[in-house]
């Protein structure tokens, strides 16, 4: 029976510290929305990742190119300042990243594409000097060159101007000099494209575009993504290698790069959350004076409390069990069947009558040694919760697991039941 009623109290401690979770989390999710923290928290995973601290050069490219920045709330009012999206699907990632190397680096390809026609066509020239057709094919060549280094300066200068208006934005909320930094990129976009589509390489170009950031990790990491691309397709048929192929490859293996950094970028988002949950959970345990030791004492005196809690625990745990999608309803569910409950919650007056207070647990401490008990109770609780509403509803569920494995079988029962029951 010391057993059961222990493990009852376990229960009861756990069912508040749960309580309090859920509430910390939805006062947690309220402000990180009004703060646009995920949105924050992404933003500095993608600077961090693109090597852009100061947000004036390739990440501030990706937020305004119009796969990422398409989907940005307000994007189309100018009356509002654009908010930071949640998350960006990592196709569109890839994606936009390519496309901006690609476009800056088409003008070198372009350049080099050229100079190698030109090169044939001389070559060609030296076996008869004499044939009018292929001196006519060496000065098409040298004025393809020259048109085509005219306009991969003209890239080039395009870009410049395109850091430079992206240098002038000093965050996402003046929506005119996100629009004009935007546009600006897109002008070098489409000359970028079409000197690609007229000379195409796709992974080529990128290279090249890698190949004009600064020498830093974000730099490194690409390159060798790039290499691993190429030794992924040596066994593939060399017309592919050029081709579409190449590029999809390239933008699987972004792909992975990208998730594989959020996953760890999200580590900063719930090591923010801890924080703020236990700044919130240690005020909400204040107001509620949830002292876990006057809970465990609460409990151990109160037989029908306890009943109460472990009944509606014991609901929450079947309806899970039934269907494990329905978690966050059975969490809801447990609010709901709190607010009968008359948990030993808030705060009494050392002066209250042993009518209002009958087991002198929810009292002010009127001596030294009772407000270092009272300090401590709180801090183990402020502690308790700040482990979140999961970890605290997937404890409720194996004490009941354990409580229910352990009942103690009713006598009234049949033997042929009990042995059905063993047996199931």
């Amino acid at each position: 029976m010391l057993g059961s009623n222990a493990l009852e109290i376990a229960i009861g401690i756990v069912f508040v510290y749960l309580l309090l979770s859920l509430v910390c989390t939805v006062v947690n999710e309220g402000i990180a929305n009004i703060i646009q923290q995920r949105g924050k928290n992404l933003l500095a995973g993608v600077k961090n990742l693109l090597n852009d601290p100061s947000f004036t050069s390739l990440a501030q490219h990706v937020y305004t190119h119009g796969l990422v920045g398409g989907v940005m709330e307000n994007v189309n009012d100018d009356a509002k300042s654009n908010r930071l999206p949640s998350y960006i699907a990592p196709t569109n990632f890839a994606l936009a990243l390519m496309d901006i190397l690609g476009s800056r680096g088409a003008g070198a390809v372009a350049v080099q594409k050229a100079k190698s026609d030109l090169a044939q066509a001389q070559q060609n020239l030296k076996a008869d000097q004499n044939s009018q057709p292929l001196k006519d094919a060496v000065d098409a060549a040298q004025a393809a060159v020259n048109k085509v280094t005219d306009a991969a300066q003209k890239l080039e200068a395009q870009f410049t101007a395109a850091g430079a208006a992206a240098e002038e934005v000093k965050g996402l909320k003046d929506f005119g000099r996100i629009k004009a930094a935007s546009e600006t990129l897109q002008k070098a976009l489409e000359m970028g494209r079409a000197l690609a589509k007229e000379y195409p390489d796709p992974l080529g170009a990128i290279e090249e575009g890698i190949e004009k950031l600064t020498d830093r990790h974000t730099k490194q990491s690409l390159l060798a993504l790039v290499d691993k691309t190429r030794r992924d397709l040596s066994q593939v048929a060399r017309q592919l290698q050029a081709g579409e192929r190449a590029v999809e490859k390239l933008g699987q293996n972004l792909e992975n790069w990208f998730n594989s950094s959020m996953d760890r970028f999200a580590g900063w988002y719930k090591r923010w959350t801890r924080q703020i949950c236990f700044a919130v959970g240690a005020v909400l345990v204040i107001l509620a004076n949830a002292d876990s030791l006057m809970l465990a004492n609460r409990l151990a005196r109160d037989g029908a409390l306890r009943a109460g809690i472990v009944s509606a625990a014991d609901a929450a745990a079947q309806k899970v069990e039934k269907d494990p999608t329905q978690a966050e309803g059975a969490r809801k569910q447990l609010l709901e069947e709190a607010e009968n409950l008359n948990l030993p919650l808030g705060w009494i007056n050392s002066n209250t009558s042993k009518d209002q207070d009958p087991f002198q647990t929810e009292r002010i401490p009127d001596s030294p040694l009772g407000w270092i008990l009272k300090i401590f109770g709180l801090l183990v609780s402020a502690l308790a919760v700040s482990l979140g509403a999961p970890f605290w509803f997937d404890t409720l569920s194996k004490f009941m697991n354990v409580r229910g494995a352990g009942k103690v079988p009713d006598t009234t029962k049949s033997a042929s039941s009990e042995v059905k029951t063993a047996g199931a």
